[in-house]
């Protein structure tokens, strides 16, 4: 049966799903929070010269990418047990996947460091305040927005970093109000669990769980297809 997307049911699916597998989860987050933190320190011995900063950073936006990619992986094999077993190599990120995150992560860290210096360079005025601010919400929107939903079509539908751009929008215009509505809940969430890093422990699994079953929900509602997502969690 065909279903809309809907903020409600997009929070309880995903409530579900993350109780039902939290074991697991947890287990991925904790060694991926390792791995971060062990890539950080490693960086920041690197941090001695150009070529060895630009290696660091290349380096930790690679861990990144693996984390969250595999971590993406993860949630699309966790809603499709139902279906098939899944073992430790189904959630390794591919070759492509890879890449492409890490080339939409680049491409934005870059504009998000030169771009503000040479607003920066500007003569002082209303154009340059305004334009700062313009630039600010722009990149704020587009990372929080929009590049979850970007990832989620790189890892479900091997897009490259660009097509998932032009996909993201098109998914999310038909239910702007909704997801819009959804992106306050998750802001608040995250607000909620940045007080103690405790509850950051549990908040980030659950938006990104969220932020995936969000997706699958809008794909199903874009398409006259039965809402396997919706039967089945």
């Amino acid at each position: 049966m065909y279903h809309p997307f809907s903020v409600t049911e997009t929070l309880s699916i995903s409530w579900n799903l993350l109780k039902k597998n939290f074991a697991v989860i947890a287990v991925y987050t904790l060694l991926s929070c390792i791995a971060v933190i062990a890539v950080s320190f490693f960086v920041n011995f690197l941090l001695i010269n150009l070529l060895f900063t630009i290696l660091g950073i290349v380096l930790f936006m690679a861990c990144i990418s693996l984390v969250f990619v595999g971590f993406n992986k993860l949630i699309f094999q966790l809603i499709d047990k139902e279906y098939y077993e899944f073992d430790f190599k189904d959630i390794v990120p591919r070759t492509k996947m890879f890449f492409s995150y890490m080339v939409l992560l680049g491409l934005i860290s870059t504009l998000g460091v030169f771009v503000p210096r040479s607003i920066e360079s500007l003569e002082d005025g209303l154009f340059k305040y305004l334009l700062g601010i313009f630039f600010g919400l722009f990149t704020e929107t587009f990372c929080l927005f929009y590049f979850p939903i970007c990832a989620c079509f790189i890892v479900d539908d091997n897009s490259g970093p660009f097509e998932s751009v032009i996909q993201s929008f098109q998914l999310i215009k038909g239910n702007f109000l909704k997801y819009f509505l959804l992106f306050l809940i998750i802001e608040v969430i995250v607000f909620a669990g940045a007080i103690t890093v405790v509850g950051m422990i549990f908040v980030v699994p659950f938006v990104y769980t969220l932020m995936v079953v969000a997706y699958r929900k809008l794909v199903y509602s874009h398409l006259d297809v039965d809402d396997d997502i919706t039967e089945t969690v």
